[in-house]
């Protein structure tokens, strides 16, 4: 896939359709220009050539008889919408992703590539990321420079690999980058990776909730880029004075732009530093309401000016991944990714040009996406090779220093959908056992071939659980939890014959199914078919107690090695603000 170069064919033949020598193959009349270079509205018609845009003004001197036109009287046409930061986690592949996305208006993303660098055969990570990028929807990547989750091998995130990965033409950063206080120390192989990134002409996306400006000022001079993690206004104004580029986010799990659109001045604004993104939310919030369009609705409906909104979705991020003489805007020699609008605040358009041809309309999507063998791209991780028992999932009392009625213990509770406390309560001890009481859950990590457990426990997820199983979290690995040792077995036990995926287990039979059997975290499946079936999970832990907002990301989190306070990973339970282990790993 080629960015922002054109060989001498197609400039020769961009040139002669603007000044009138060849006749355009798509035409647009008729309609209003959004201009985000200029910020301007105004007629404005497009001649289209090769995929890209040859002429934008008023002349027809273009058209041809194989001419096709569109007439599009009192509507706008603006650029297809970039997102600048997300992840592809909603259960669906990057291609029904990119699919479901393109109906919309999105026609670009920059998305974590982690899942496939540790999950896909290494020798097809490289051609796998330059194939989606190449799809009607432009899927361009960031690079991880080191895990979401302690893991027994971290190879795959070795300076050589990703010095190799950073080279290619889909990878436009590297990030996010979650391990920032690593970074403020001075962490040396974090530091040659940003080196290298910074040398290959990506940017480092940052992550860095609740930092203070002073610690913000030392990241920017480790080399970070951008930052997505701002919660209040006061957040905005910290990074845009750094000179981040600065992400204005409302997902899912943190739909914050109505708090951050009061950041939005018309002196930060001239910046180009302020984008929006959508921060990959979960697949039926996208069905239900959009994508980058509802974000942008978001944002107008916040207060912020709609050219400014538009923009921000637009040519900022162009500009943030190196790609604004490409994407981002109508003019001669850009992409002809076009959205057709019927009003300016109201952004979900009711068609969609990706590279000068329709490629959605009134919400369908037409355009024709790769066929990808994923059973080829990702070895099968979860298989039925053994049994988890329920006394597996049973927690052993002290080992050492006599009988004892009763253990201190570590718990996880959580404090929203993915922030937890520790908080240290009494287990007592049954026949050498400890026995949890009824307003916790038993966690368990295991390893997908049984080698290794890790047991905590988790509170505030769920009144009453007899067993649930997962592979979908950040770690590849198997999640068990649940109050019943054997409902929680049985559900290990059929996410192992599924390949992976989401069990509910009650009183011994399966209550609910998710299939994800690409690598434990994806299926193949039409992304509606996907959003029911999250949307169902969600229902059913909602009527079982579960009291926050979205349990997606609780599950995809609970391993993630950089959100407080206990976290359980490969090494144990783990303390993330005071960087130890507090119940170790065992070997099985």
């Amino acid at each position: 896939m080629r960015h922002t170069t054109r060989t001498f064919d197609e400039l020769r033949a961009l040139l002669d359709v603007s000044a009138g020598r060849r006749p355009a193959e798509t035409y647009l009349e008729g309609a209003t220009l959004l201009n985000v270079y200029s910020g301007e509205l105004y007629p404005a018609n497009v001649a289209i050539a090769g995929g890209r845009i040859a002429y934008v003004g008023m002349h027809r001197g273009m058209v041809g008889p194989a001419t096709q036109v569109f007439a599009y009287p009192g509507k706008i046409l603006a650029p297809g919408y970039i997102d600048p930061h997300t992840h592809i986690t909603g259960m669906a592949t990057p291609v029904e992703f990119a699919r479901e996305v393109l109906r919309t208006g999105t026609t670009a993303v920059l998305a974590d590539a982690m899942q496939l660098v540790l999950q896909v055969s290494p020798d097809r990570v490289a051609p796998l990321l330059e194939t989606l990028a190449a799809m009607p929807v432009r899927v361009l990547w960031a690079i991880r420079l080191h895990g979401a989750s302690h893991l027994p091998d971290e190879e795959m995130f070795s300076l050589d690999r990703v010095r190799a990965l950073l080279r290619l033409d889909a990878v436009r950063t590297a990030g996010e980058v979650t391990r920032w206080p690593a970074v403020y120390q001075g962490d040396e192989d974090l530091l040659r990776k940003i080196a290298e990134a910074l040398a290959a002409g990506r940017r480092i996306d940052g992550h860095a909730p609740g930092v203070s400006p002073d610690r913000l000022a030392a990241l920017t001079a480790a080399g970070w880029s951008s930052d997505h993690e701002a919660i209040t206004a006061a957040d905005i104004t910290s990074r845009v004075r750094a000179g981040l580029y600065t992400m204005l986010r409302h997902s899912s799990l943190r739909p914050d732009v109505p708090v951050l659109a009061e950041a939005v001045t018309p002196q930060r604004a001239r910046s180009g530093r302020l984008m929006l993104t959508a921060d990959g939310p979960e697949a039926a919030t996208i069905v239900r309401e959009g994508y980058l369009d509802h974000v942008i609705r978001q944002a107008i409906a916040a207060g912020i000016e709609p050219v400014l909104a538009y923009q921000m979705a637009t040519l900022a991020p162009a500009a943030y991944v190196g790609l604004d003489e490409d994407l981002g805007g109508i003019a001669p020699g850009r992409r002809a990714d076009i959205v057709v609008l019927d009003d300016l605040r109201e952004p979900r358009p009711s068609t969609v040009f990706a590279d000068g041809r329709i490629a959605a309309q009134d919400g369908v999507c037409t355009a024709v996406f790769p066929e990808i063998a994923w059973g080829d791209m990702i070895p099968a991780r979860f298989t039925p090779s053994w049994n988890p028992a329920p006394a597996l999932f049973e927690m052993p009392g002290p080992a050492a220093g006599g009988p004892a009625a009763s253990v201190a213990f570590p718990a996880m509770v959580l404090e929203n959908s993915v922030i937890t406390r520790r908080r240290d309560i009494v287990i007592p001890v049954r026949d050498g056992r400890l026995d949890p009481p009824p307003d916790v859950m038993r966690l368990v990590l295991l390893d997908p071939r049984g080698r290794w457990i890790v047991r905590g426990v988790l509170g505030n997820f769920a009144r009453r659980l007899g067993g649930l199983a997962s592979t979908f979290n950040v770690s590849a690995h198997l999640i068990v939890l649940g109050q019943d040792t054997a409902d929680m077995a049985r559900a290990a036990r059929r996410v192992l014959e599924l390949g992976g995926g989401i069990v509910a287990v009650e009183d011994g039979r399966t209550a609910l199914e998710v299939p994800l059997p690409i690598g434990g975290i994806m299926a193949a499946d039409r992304f509606p078919a996907i959003a029911e079936r999250a949307a169902a999970l969600y229902a059913y832990l909602r009527a079982r107690g579960y009291p926050h907002t979205d349990p997606h990301y609780t599950l995809l989190f609970l391993p993630l090695d950089s959100l407080p306070d206990l976290r359980v990973t490969y090494r144990g339970v783990w303390d993330v603000r005071r960087n130890r282990v507090l119940v170790p790993r065992q070997d099985l």
